[in-house]
């Protein structure tokens, strides 16, 4: 047996046990049931890339975010509460996934088709898109890239060549709106130097001016309604938990939970303390929707 075959022993033994744990019957199975399970207690070495919001060392090193606290929350029925977080750069966490490195990753990654050919994820957690940031008490209600086109005293500040300056001007804004910036520090600089009126940003960096930065007379406009793709779907990236291949049925089981999560209202203040709203909730949305392109 190798040294990689050995550390996934524990992982094995898990997804084994899942398939004695589905022949009980009813909600009633539990987490009484779980604790008491052979693989309670076993250990996941999860990859996390270290950065707001999704998963990232606090203060004092504690590893936070939405994707940590989700499975923490999901996994806790399954008698599954000891999490070993590794760091990695965001590009070599699935290569990780691949090598065994790791046996999850919850990290804010995105569900795409082309990597549902090299992984499994979970169903959809969050729903990731742009956002707009204004000034304080959002004066001119800006709530869609509709009302900035239909205001053509708007000025919008964009990210030179971002892709939510291109769904802003896809969604019918003007480019005689649009300023360019080279990052979103600058963007944000003219909207509290009043040389533009709204930013658009994706919702992560968004969330990262606020929380992070702090920066003090901005605020996101929420509700907020972005472009709408031909197939009328909203243009948004949708995250969810990584699962290498050969973990269908921990996947799966994972799954259970989480739509338990959901249907108890237990997301949502996840989803609030790390300043996620309403808007990006995955809502109906699957997982096999947008791995086929039709999320």
């Amino acid at each position: 047996m190798t040294a990689t075959s050995r550390r996934h022993l524990p992982l094995l033994l898990l997804a084994g046990a899942l398939t004695v744990l589905s022949g009980f019957a009813g909600p009633g199975a539990s987490q009484a049931q779980a604790q008491s399970s052979e693989w309670a207690g076993k250990k996941l070495v999860v990859g996390i890339h270290n950065r707001t919001p999704w998963a990232y060392r606090d203060k004092d090193s504690k590893v936070v975010g939405i994707h940590p606290d989700v499975i923490r929350a999901v996994f806790a029925p399954l008698g599954v509460k000891d999490f070993e977080f590794v760091v990695s750069d965001f590009g070599a966490m699935i290569p990780g996934l691949l090598a065994g490195r790791f046996d999850i990753i919850a990290s804010g990654v995105a569900i795409t088709p082309p990597r549902c050919e090299q992984v499994l994820f979970s169903e959809p957690d969050v729903a990731v898109g742009d956002s707009l940031l204004v000034k304080k008490g959002n004066p001119l209600k800006l709530h869609s890239y509709e009302d900035i086109a239909k205001n053509p005293k708007v000025r919008l500040a964009g990210g030179r060549g971002s892709e939510n300056t291109k769904n802003a001007i896809a969604a019918g804004v003007p480019e005689s709106q649009i300023s360019l910036f080279p990052n979103n520090e600058a963007a944000v600089s003219a909207i509290l130097a009043d040389r533009a009126d709204v930013t658009t940003l994706s919702v992560p960096s968004a969330i990262g001016v606020i929380d992070e930065q702090k920066v003090e007379g901005i605020e996101r406009a929420v509700p907020f309604k972005g472009l709408i793709k031909p197939n009328g779907q909203p243009a948004k990236l949708y995250t969810g938990t990584v699962f290498p291949k050969g973990s269908a049925k921990l996947r799966d089981a994972y799954n259970a939970q989480l739509a338990k999560l959901r249907a108890s209202g237990g997301l949502k203040p996840i989803m609030e303390k790390y300043n996620f709203t309403a808007d990006e909730d995955a809502g109906q949305v699957t997982t096999a929707q947008i791995c086929t392109g039709n999320g």
